[in-house]
């Protein structure tokens, strides 16, 4: 009878073996050479998934499932006998996801915080680094907007700025901060180097090989370093003329509401554009 029992045991053992290495080898170094990852992202779940590893991630407050193999990763949805498993395996997982969201919305309004007092404690540098500005008549108040020649949601953002300006007498002080690569560098560089107005630079378009200037390196170097220390990634960025207030992303209705334009109660969709994607605020 020993000799049954043990002969039963040892696929048992072994299969106990089998299925704790599935997930073992997978930590955030290795996924990390699997796919480029931000430094934040977190793993908050793993499990044997008959003999793929599901890990789950949090990333910005968002939870990502990933599968994992020996030496692949795929990104995916995993269904198994006509069941859902990564419906199942995020359902179970609610709490944890609105736990990370809450981390990630109280994070991101610090950082917010304090992007607006670096802002306000440098509103000199600001104004240095302003380009062109949209000027309408008998203007007495003013913004300062970052933004990035290659931006979609900057070349959205714009217009609505205007209309605000003409009707409210706000200049609107532009600063390029080309964020988003090298295309949007070039195009920064041809608009610094061939003295573009504001007017001129709504209607930029790529020119390849454009030829660089002293103006735009000196104006670039002050101004990449500058951002980057605000720990900002992304554009647009709306900033009041005395710095007490900040708007990051698209979101013109909470700029009118800073201007006492618009109720509080209204609300608006605002998403910014960073080096990684857009990315809503």
């Amino acid at each position: 009878m020993r000799w049954i029992l043990v002969f039963f045991m040892l696929p048992v053992l072994s299969f106990d073996v089998f299925a704790a290495s599935v997930c073992t080898h997978v930590d955030m170094d290795w996924l990390s050479q699997q796919a480029p990852l931000p430094g934040e992202a977190k793993i908050v779940y793993k499990k044997d998934q008959g003999g793929v590893c599901e890990v789950v991630l949090s990333l910005d407050g968002n939870l990502v499932p990933l599968y994992a193999g020996n030496d692949f990763l795929l990104v995916g949805k995993l269904f198994r006998d006509k069941k859902f498993i990564t419906g199942q395996t995020l359902d179970a997982l609610e709490d944890v996801a609105r736990r990370e969201r809450i981390k990630a919305n109280e994070k991101k309004a610090l950082e917010g915080e304090k992007r607006k007092a670096y802002f306000k404690k440098n509103l000199k540098v600001l104004e240095d680094l302003t380009l062109f500005s949209f000027n309408p008549a008998r203007a007495d108040k003013f913004l300062y907007v970052v933004t990035d020649p290659n931006c979609s949601y900057c070349k959205k953002l714009m217009p609505d700025l205007e209309i605000l300006a003409m009707e409210n007498h706000l200049e609107i002080k532009v600063i390029l901060f080309p964020v988003l690569g090298p295309k949007s560098r070039d195009m920064a560089v041809q608009a610094i180097c061939e003295k573009y107005s504001y007017e001129e630079y709504g209607q930029i378009q790529y020119q390849p090989d454009t030829p660089g200037c002293s103006q735009a390196e000196v104006l670039l170097e002050k101004t990449m370093p500058f951002f980057s220390s605000a720990g900002l990634s992304f554009v647009p960025v709306v900033i009041s003329g005395d710095g007490t207030w900040v708007v990051e992303g698209n979101d013109i209705v909470r700029v009118k509401q800073h201007l006492g334009l618009a109720s509080d109660d209204q609300s608006g969709a605002s998403t910014a554009e960073s080096a990684e994607g857009p990315e809503n605020q």
